[in-house]
């Protein structure tokens, strides 16, 4: 059934996956949980227990439940942070229209952090400490820093301020792996989660970067703020600095020429798509910076993940924590 044609009358399960179909894709985001989790996971044990194989257990799917709820939980803050915005900006859409309600998110937001405590509690302390810590954050976020005026006009602060979230995120993972605090995680696992901050900064630029007619009065772009230009040489330069990185933690890990490879292959793939943007600027090859960074995502954390898998194979344990 096409949105357009829900009603309040309409199923609740039928609104509810619209609302999900429209703001959080269920397939996408699975994706990138797995194979985000599966990346870190393998980095910190390798990192952490060179002399010993790579596992994979009940523990691995406890972390990725985790994950996903963090996600599904910060979607629900930033439906409830940007409601007022989004209603009059977005009238359109599932929430704005009324078919799910902020009252229905609030259930929705509070069941995933009731559940990422769950799970903490059964993988340990390690484990509660950082999705606290993570959840702590996401909560400051959700209150825009107790500085919402002055952050919504200085929209590029904004922005790092949010994405700033990430290396939080690789905490939870490397507590999860490893049952260790994540403030001992080695010095290499944080330089790949500056590499994960600067690959989804990427995304978030990319996904902002309009056509001039596209633009909506009121409604901050970085098309708008910095120009097409420069919102695109950003989006090379962040490129650039997140495959150096991810190069460095290949060479310390003595990693092979696949994964050189696939780093070179999607950078080449983002410049290819901007410099397609630059020479055809259109509502069409904006949309292509988006998918491209989108993809880039999934695929920037599969490379490491294969490659870790080929040199050192992985054995999977049956140990419920």
């Amino acid at each position: 059934m096409n949105k357009n044609d829900l009603t309040a009358a309409s199923p609740f399960r039928k609104r509810l996956a619209a609302y999900f179909a429209e703001r959080f894709p269920l397939s996408s985001h699975l994706s990138m949980v797995f194979i985000y989790f599966l990346a870190n996971q393998f980095l910190a044990q390798i990192l952490c227990e060179p002399e010993h194989p790579m596992r994979i257990g009940w523990f691995t799917l406890l972390g990725m439940i985790s994950l996903f709820c963090l996600f599904l939980h910060l979607r629900v803050f930033d439906e409830h942070k940007d409601y007022a915005d989004d209603c009059r900006f977005y009238p359109d859409r599932i929430l704005s229209r009324g078919l799910i309600t902020l009252r229905h998110l609030k259930i929705l937001g509070g069941t995933a952090i009731a559940a990422e405590f769950i799970v903490a509690g059964l993988r340990g302390a390690q484990a509660v400490v950082a999705v606290i810590v993570t959840f702590l954050f996401s909560w400051i976020m959700l209150h825009e820093f107790f500085v919402r005026h002055w952050l919504r006009t200085h929209f590029i602060v904004y922005a790092i301020a949010h994405m700033l979230i990430m290396p939080f995120m690789a905490a939870t993972v490397f507590s999860f792996t490893m049952r260790r605090p994540f403030w001992e995680a080695p010095f290499l696992f944080w330089v790949y989660a500056i590499a994960d901050f600067l690959a989804f900064s990427n995304w978030e630029i990319s996904r902002k970067i309009r056509m001039p007619e596209d633009e909506i009065e009121g409604l901050a772009s970085y098309s708008k703020e910095l120009g097409l230009f420069t919102s695109c040489v950003v989006v090379l330069v962040l490129r650039l600095l997140n495959t150096f990185l991810a190069w460095m933690v290949g060479v310390y890990l003595h990693l092979g020429p696949l994964y050189y490879g696939g780093l070179i292959v999607l950078f080449f793939g983002t410049l290819v798509g901007v410099l397609h943007f630059w020479l055809k600027p259109s509502r069409r090859t904006a949309k292509h910076l988006e998918a491209y960074g989108g993809w880039y995502i999934i695929f920037f954390y599969f490379v490491l993940a294969a490659e870790l898998f080929r040199l050192h194979g992985v054995t999977f344990t049956g140990d419920a924590l």
